[in-house]
């Protein structure tokens, strides 16, 4: 961008330079030939006066002499008898006085007595014909350093363009979400900048979205000991005590449901956790739970089964699934739990014995659910199990209600 500029500045004061130098040098050439015709004249008048007192050759011919004019060879005296002294270049046939234009300037004419006499003015006075030459090489530059300047301008057009885009662009940075992309540059100046500003839009994005993302897991992950309160609350009966533990357990349910909001992002990086081992811990929880709301459970996890993901992650995706399956199927539905390893593959399957699912495509999406919930249950678990190259799927299970297959790319 600063030579840019630097080549603005430069055309632009070669543009005045040269057009200063090349008026200095027209109105120089035009008072050359102003003084050039005034002497002209002069040596006209002289001879003149010559003419009419004396009609001999010699004395004209010394009176030409003693002028400049008549030393450069542009002057002649016409006698009566039609004989010419001197270098004459007067057509025929021009009266006197008189004024004509001829190759390479202008004759003058003037009568002294029954003769005439004629001096030649050059177009161009003598001695500045390098003058002229460097007249039009001054206009010459003068238009090649206009022609620069609207180059540079026709370059600075683009430039501006984009530095505007890229303004809007930051301005939009913290409105839009997502955050707008920037626009492809074609400027070298602007270049530098755009990719710098891409690289913040990005970073800014993966946080934001990482951010979003954290605050539903968390606020998701919340719902399992929700869950277990609003059932240990339902043992308490009726009564004042009661009914407030129970306003209390609604109140935060709709608490967390308000703080899930968030799009998936790609996790942090590859860890590694045994899937047998996550599921047989959390299985503690939730068999504790099943039973003492009547629900049949069995589980089949035998380690090792490695994947590469965290712990934590893992164990928000055995929650979800479980949690899913105490919120959307009727009291005292069975469930099972099975871990297998085979082929590079780790299995983790939970069926229920519920309704099932009516569409499972729309219920691995983020956000949208088939049973009033958040809709974030099998989005985790998607998120999870497609970070290390598996699938999820969601099928009929042989309990008669939802089988939810995920399929572990193997540590």
């Amino acid at each position: 961008m600063r030579r840019l500029v630097l080549r603005l500045i430069l055309a632009t004061a070669a543009a005045a330079v040269a057009a200063v130098t090349a008026t200095a040098v027209l109105v120089h050439l035009v008072d050359e030939h102003d003084r050039l015709r005034a002497a002209s004249e002069a040596d006209l008048a002289a001879l003149v006066s010559l003419a009419e007192v004396t009609a001999d050759r010699e004395d004209l011919l010394r009176g030409i002499g003693r002028t400049p004019a008549g030393r450069e060879g542009r002057l002649a005296v016409h006698l009566a008898d039609g004989a010419a002294v001197g270098s004459s270049r007067l057509p025929p046939g021009v009266p006197t006085p008189g004024e004509v234009a001829v190759d390479g300037g202008t004759v003058l004419v003037r009568a002294a007595g029954p003769a005439a006499v004629e001096v030649f003015v050059p177009g161009l006075a003598p001695g500045t014909a390098e003058l002229g030459l460097a007249a039009a090489l001054l206009g010459a530059g003068a238009v090649g350093a206009g022609a620069g300047a609207v180059v540079a301008a026709r370059r600075v057009r683009p430039v501006v363009a984009e530095l505007n885009e890229l303004t809007e662009g930051v301005a939009a940075l913290a409105d839009e979400d997502p955050p707008p992309q920037p626009r492809a540059v074609t400027v070298p100046e602007t270049a530098a900048l755009a990719t710098a500003l891409g690289s913040v839009t990005a970073r800014f994005a993966e946080v934001r979205s990482r951010e979003r993302k954290m605050a539903a897991d968390l606020s998701h992950r919340l719902r399992t000991p929700l869950t277990a309160l609003a059932l240990d609350a339902g043992a308490l009966g009726d009564g004042e005590v009661a009914e407030r533990v129970k306003q209390t357990i609604g109140s935060l349910e709709r608490d967390v449901d308000a703080l899930i909001r968030a799009t998936p992002t790609t996790p942090e990086g590859p860890l590694r956790c045994d899937v047998a081992e996550v599921v047989q811990r959390r299985m503690g929880f939730w068999s504790t739970l099943a039973a003492h709301s009547g629900r049949p459970c069995s589980v089949d996890a035998r380690p090792p089964a490695v994947v590469r993901l965290a712990e934590d992650d893992l164990a928000a995706v055995v929650d979800a699934l479980l949690g899913n399956v105490f919120r959307h199927t009727p009291a005292g539905a069975a469930f099972a739990v099975t871990v297998v390893r085979h082929a590079g593959w780790v299995t983790l399957v939970v069926d229920d014995a519920g309704i099932g699912v009516a569409d499972p495509a729309a219920a691995l999406s983020r956000g949208v659910s088939t049973g009033g919930g958040t809709g974030l249950g099998l989005a985790i678990a998607r998120d999870a199990v497609e970070s290390t190259g598996g699938t999820i799927h969601v099928e009929r299970a042989a309990l008669g209600g939802a089988r939810i297959r995920l399929r572990f790319a193997a540590a």
